[in-house]
């Protein structure tokens, strides 16, 4: 008996022997909690990851259409490398570096997309937001500096809007990144600094507002458009913000900053205001656009950040009757908040102020919207307020003629008393012959003409292109057979247009309801 015990028991502790050593033959030796030890990855688990791998670095969104991307998944999309740079306000021009990152195109895929009813804002992890057009991110369409001159110039390639997390073959550092926004171009030029958006946290697609554009009139003419006017207007750029006795926020640029952009030939560098010009003195006039104005001296508008033109109240556009633009500010009565500005113009010493619109005299034109129709003088047109600018023409057998020094009325502020054009309408345009012209209502607004430079090749469109009624050509009266008013398109001083968008002798001027 005690021999079968003997032989069981041995039995038994040579099992127990076995197990033991085939378990630590397999690794698997447990500690005093019983949870296996080192970095073994059981069934079902994942794969712990480093940061780069799980944090969120940019979110992009489309309404209710929303994509995260980890470092590692924006990398892991098609990338591009290639030169790109930039000019601060100052005039302080960095790169062109070499940068690696994503097209916004390509990030935008995700999303479905945009047209052109959309724009896109990109934010910063500062709450620093840019805006870009359809044009800039489709065509490119923005000043490109050489970098060694720091003055304006053609592109040599059209500038591709990207997001870059490597710089010269580095990583971006957190002063800056991980990721940034940038225009890349080509080795040699760089592009104005305020597009570039450090610590990008977000793109946003959104609806497109309402198109209008601000003229700007003094040494020289600036048609501003929206998309313009918000880069400018961003907190950390040249924003402001101002609460007024109702506790509502208005935001907007200080006027100073507008009127420093055509008080001389400076438009880019530093905060380019004139400083001795204004205390020489000349007037500044906001012209609504039913042609109320109000008038304000240089000495007051001089680095007056409490004086603002405001393009936003509580967040949101400006109500109907103050939409687009509103002088607003502390120091300022009620009355002189003028609200629906389409034009800041300085008027300096010695410089002859529009007067009244005479009544009498021949009318001119004839500007007809439905049942409504209104007729001008010349003495009238010329009252409004005014375009100059260059404008030039190639006709079909590809002969350039001008760019030459046009002065006018844009269509938008001609139209204005009448309501404008309608969405998606078109205008058309009669000669004293009879000989007519439509012109569709993203043409007028939103300048969607071919451009070409000095050689008749089609180029990008330096500045909008402008559709006007003009009244001079190098500083005379348009002669008889052209006017005494022409059709014409007004782009930069080195581009021209199709010939076939101008009109002499124009009579009449009707605004269509979208078919």
């Amino acid at each position: 008996m005690k021999n079968r015990l003997a032989a069981l028991l041995f039995m038994m502790v040579s099992l127990l022997m076995v197990v033991m050593l085939t378990i630590n033959i397999m690794g698997c030796k447990t500690d005093t909690a019983g949870e296996p030890e080192g970095n073994v990855d059981e069934p079902g688990t994942t794969e712990t990851l480093e940061p780069e791998d799980t944090a969120v670095v940019l979110t992009v969104s489309k309404g209710e259409q929303s994509v995260s991307y980890t470092m590692t998944a924006l990398k892991a999309l098609p990338s591009i490398t290639g030169e790109a740079g930039q000019m601060s306000s100052t005039g302080t021009i960095s790169g062109p570096f070499n940068y690696t990152g994503v097209t916004l195109s390509q990030l935008l895929e995700a999303v479905g997309g945009i047209t052109d009813e959309n724009a896109v804002r990109v934010t910063a992890k500062d709450g620093y937001a840019m805006t870009l057009s359809y044009r800039q991110l489709t065509e490119g369409n923005f000043t490109i500096i050489d970098s060694s001159t720091g003055k304006e110039t053609t592109a040599e390639q059209t500038p591709v809007v990207f997001v870059a997390y490597e710089e010269d073959g580095q990583p971006i550092g957190e002063e800056r990144g991980p990721l940034r926004l940038g225009i890349m171009t080509s080795g040699n030029q760089v592009t104005e600094g305020h597009w570039w958006v450090k610590w990008t946290q977000k793109i946003e697609v959104i609806t497109v507002e309402k198109p209008w554009t601000l003229n700007l009139e003094g040494v020289i003419t600036e048609n501003m458009d929206p998309a313009t006017f918000e880069s400018g207007s961003a907190i950390g750029c040249h924003g402001v913000k101002w609460t007024d006795d109702q506790d509502r926020v208005w935001e907007g640029i200080p006027l100073w900053y507008l009127v420093g952009r055509v008080d001389d030939t400076n438009t880019h560098k530093g905060d380019a205001f004139d400083t001795a010009a204004a205390e020489t003195g000349y007037e500044v006039h906001l012209i609504a656009a039913d042609g109320f104005t109000v008038k304000l001296t240089s000495q007051e508008v001089a680095k007056n950040n409490a004086l603002i033109i405001a393009y936003k109240r509580d967040g949101a556009p400006l109500p109907e009757n103050q939409w687009p633009l509103r002088l607003v500010g502390a120091t300022l009565d009620k009355g002189q908040m003028v609200g629906q500005i389409a034009a800041i113009k300085l008027v300096f010493d010695g410089e002859e102020e529009a007067t009244a619109p005479e009544t009498t005299g021949e009318a001119v034109v004839t500007i007809t919207k439905g049942a409504e129709n209104t007729t001008y003088t010349m003495a009238e047109i010329k009252a409004m307020t005014a375009l100059s600018g260059y404008a030039g023409t190639k006709n079909k057998a590809g002969v350039i003629t001008g760019p030459v020094p046009y002065k006018g009325v844009s269509l938008t502020v001609l139209l204005a008393d009448l309501g404008g054009i309608p969405v998606n309408g078109s205008v058309r345009f009669t000669a004293s012959d009879g000989y007519a012209k439509t012109l569709t209502y993203d043409q007028i607004s939103k300048g969607t003409f071919t451009t070409y430079d000095a050689t008749g090749t089609a180029v990008d469109a330096a500045v909008t292109p402008v559709v006007f009624l003009a009244y001079e050509s190098d500083g005379a009266d348009l002669p008889e057979g052209t006017g005494p008013l022409q059709l014409a398109i007004m782009t930069s001083e080195g581009q021209v247009t199709d010939g076939s968008n101008f009109i002499k002798n124009v009579v009449s001027v009707e605004i269509l309801k979208a078919e």
